[in-house]
């Protein structure tokens, strides 16, 4: 109703990250579903107008190594290949 999460409009912190990439999630990065209603479990990326992005890891790591700012991209990808494996997108 307010377009933000509902711990915005309770004042607490939120320390989330995107259950299907990682990143860390602001209120800005907060993803939608089709309705308009906020989702805070994927960021915008991931999870567009309530369809999800991506069906595979190789899918996500090619896409967010390029725009990670740290490491050599072979770090970047090892770090998702643990990541991502613990995040619940990827448990189903």
């Amino acid at each position: 109703m307010f377009g933000v999460s509902i711990n915005t409009l309770l004042g607490q912190p939120r320390n989330t990250i995107c259950q299907i990439c990682g990143m860390p999630l602001k209120n800005d990065d907060l993803s939608r579903e089709a309705d308009g209603t906020v989702n805070e479990k994927y960021c915008k990326w991931c999870y567009v107008n309530g369809k999800y992005k991506y069906n595979t890891m190789e899918a996500v790591i090619e896409d967010v190594v390029p725009n990670m700012d740290w490491g050599t991209p072979d770090e970047r990808r090892k770090f998702l290949e643990k990541q991502l494996p613990q995040l619940e997108y990827w448990k189903k």
